[in-house]
């Protein structure tokens, strides 16, 4: 099995919400960083957060994934939906995956897309008043 089929098994039992089976996917030492810096460490901790933070409302729209030839790294993009009472997320979202020796994924990095928030103050990409929008270097701006 290569790295983007493992990858593609990820992400049918995590939106199947299928925890045992997604514990196949996984080394038992998995690193899982998350989009805010979060380290998890271990599958069973990886499993246990999963399983108290995904809600029953869930899904993943897996648009892309691909793999590298020497098979110990795949990417994968992906629109993952929530719903946790009234609210409702979309993200846009990249994930990084190393694959080991054994074919399972031992680190997983998750990246995503947030316009509707801005930290920085930047002004997110879709508003007028973007970083992007106000130092560009175009001379009609």
């Amino acid at each position: 099995m290569g790295a983007v089929d493992i990858v593609e098994r990820f992400f049918s039992h995590l939106t199947a919400r299928e925890w045992e089976e997604l514990g196949t996917t996984l080394d038992k030492e998995v690193v899982r960083i998350g989009p805010f810096g979060d380290e998890l460490n271990g599958r069973a901790v990886y499993l246990d957060f999963l399983r108290a933070t995904v809600p029953s409302d869930y899904g993943n729209d897996v648009l892309r994934v691909i793999g590298s030839p020497d098979g110990v790294f795949a990417f994968a993009k992906v629109t993952e939906h929530l719903r946790y009472g009234e609210e409702e997320l979309h993200l846009d979202e990249a994930y990084s995956f190393d694959i080991g020796e054994d074919g399972l994924i031992c680190r997983v990095e998750v990246y995503w897309q947030t316009p509707q928030f801005d930290p920085g103050g930047f002004g997110s990409a879709t508003s007028d008043e973007s970083y992007a929008s106000s130092n560009s270097t175009d001379p009609a701006s």
